[in-house]
């Protein structure tokens, strides 16, 4: 007899199927996300994987940047020119400062521009001396030199006067009234008691030395005296020494004795064809040879005198009388006293005289 045949069923999905349906929902949503995250973030919308907090972003490694050498060498180009640009703006900032003040002048310009050397000019051009931090230094402030109504000039400490006023005459001022000098407050006069003609070589007595030196001293006013010397040796030293000691002994000349080391323009000048080796040679034996005799020694110059024709640092241990015509004595080193004008008023001379700061107490060169 035959069998009946069973009823078919329906399967189910199988594995494999519900796998797959899975996978390809997961690819579906992910595209999805991908696609509004990169429409979100394109926008400047936040990206899911970043914090809602911005305050502490992703920390990335840096990235090494490297140059070649020429691009070194072309940027450090770029900053010495910005540099030089910067440097050069305030150069000309400060000339155009100076050059708008009252009475500027290149020197003093140059001055400012070289507080470490001492600027002056001669033979045309300027000098630039770097000072010697070896050497004592001027002790007087710039700040402290008063100057009074009749143009005289002085020098004030804490309230306390450091300085006398101090003459320099010659026959050039003719008879002085001595006595009025002396009410004026002139308690010094340096008095020139000769010189040595540049071309001749010829020595000259100048023909007020001995009433000066009377007028003066009658007055109670310390009388020194100098020499215009252009002596080109030790023979010619000694004669100018000579007769310096004699008018000082004969006269009663009671101040310092001193030699005037100044630079003349004439092409024949004698004393122009030493150098500053002999220069310094010759004025170093004056002064010992005054030195001897009892006297205190003096150097007369200006910058161009004391460090130009003669070596500074061999003569700084005798009494300095520096020439320098300005408000403020332009000197690094001590001296014993500055002349600072050449066209002073002084009543009982007619005409200019040459005023000085000397000192009290004076201050060794």
């Amino acid at each position: 007899m035959a069998e009946k045949k069973k009823k078919k069923r329906k399967n189910p999905l199988t594995p494999a199927l519900v796998v797959m349906a899975f996978s390809l929902f997961l690819t579906v949503l992910i595209c999805l996300v991908l696609i509004v995250v990169i429409f979100t973030s394109g926008k400047g919308g936040l990206s899911l994987f970043e914090h809602e907090s911005k305050s502490e972003p992703a920390s990335e490694e840096p990235v090494p940047v490297t140059y070649s050498q020429s691009e070194v060498d072309e940027m450090v180009e770029i900053a010495k020119a910005e540099g030089a640009s910067e440097k050069e703006s305030e150069i000309k900032t400060f000339i155009q400062s100076e050059a708008e003040s009252n009475n500027p002048s290149f020197a003093t310009v140059l001055r400012k521009m070289y507080p470490e050397s001492i600027v002056y000019s001669g033979d045309g051009r300027f000098y630039f001396e770097p000072i010697d931090d070896s050497i004592p230094k001027s002790k007087y402030a710039r700040e402290n030199y008063v100057t009074e109504d009749n143009g005289f000039r002085y020098y004030d400490e804490n309230g306390e006067r450091k300085s006398t006023l101090c003459l320099d005459v010659s026959a050039h001022q003719g008879s002085i009234d001595w006595p009025k000098v002396a009410s004026s407050g002139v308690t010094a006069v340096m008095i020139r008691a000769g010189y040595r003609g540049y071309g001749s070589g010829k020595m000259v007595e100048d023909e007020k030395v001995h009433a000066n030196i009377a007028g003066a001293r009658a007055n109670n006013i310390e009388a020194g005296i100098y020499f215009f010397s252009q002596a080109i040796n030790e023979a010619e030293v000694d004669e100018e020494v000579e007769v310096l000691l004699e008018i000082a002994r004969t006269d009663g000349a009671n101040g310092p004795i001193a030699i005037d080391v100044e630079k003349l323009d004439a092409d024949t000048a004698r004393g122009n064809a030493l150098s500053a080796e002999e220069r310094t040679h010759l004025t170093i034996y004056f002064c010992e040879k005054i030195k001897e005799a009892g006297y205190e020694p003096m150097i007369y110059g200006n910058a161009y005198s004391l460090f130009h024709m003669l070596n500074y640092n061999e003569i700084k241990q005798y009494k300095i009388w520096y020439a320098f015509y300005s408000d403020f004595n332009y000197f690094p080193y001590n001296c014993h006293m500055w002349q600072y004008s050449s066209t002073g008023s002084v009543p009982g001379i007619s005409g200019d005289v040459d005023l000085n700061v000397r000192y009290v107490p004076p201050a060794q060169g």
